[in-house]
């Protein structure tokens, strides 16, 4: 029996990009905030990253409504080395959905979330973007 696409396991090598939106201020010149990380009210299983196999950054950076995005650029070994787990959370429409079920909304002000966050801020790789919804929405 195959397997549904999203649900094979991240390989170290993956590239993950979690979007952020421009209207937060969590990018500046000074760097990206620890903030970009916290888990929102939504995020009960774990924060969301879009796998690169799956999406392009320009896809990834695809928001709700008219918000700009930058979006930041992970290796997931580092992740993992790290002690973040990242895990496949595929969906009907987003194949390369991932989450790291160690940052939740639950547990988002415990100090070892906050130290989480710091983690990922110094393992980014680059942030791209911003990104604009072009005109007529999807390509």
């Amino acid at each position: 029996m195959a397997h549904q696409p999203g649900n094979e396991p991240v390989a170290e090598a993956e590239i993950l990009y979690r979007r952020i939106p421009v209207s937060k201020g969590w990018y500046s010149s000074g760097g990206l905030s620890s903030q970009a990380f916290q888990p929102r009210d939504d995020e009960t299983t774990g924060i969301s990253f879009s796998r690169a196999k799956y999406k392009t950054v320009e896809e990834a950076a695809k928001g709700k409504g008219k918000q700009r995005y930058y979006v930041a650029e992970f290796v997931a070994g580092e992740l993992t080395a790290n002690g973040i787990d990242v895990v496949p959370r595929p969906t009907l429409d987003d194949p390369g959905h991932a989450e790291l079920p160690g940052l939740t909304s639950e547990n988002r002000d415990t100090p070892e979330e906050l130290n989480r966050r710091q983690v990922l801020k110094g393992l980014v790789r680059a942030v791209r973007g911003p990104f604009i919804e072009p005109a007529g929405g999807a390509k």
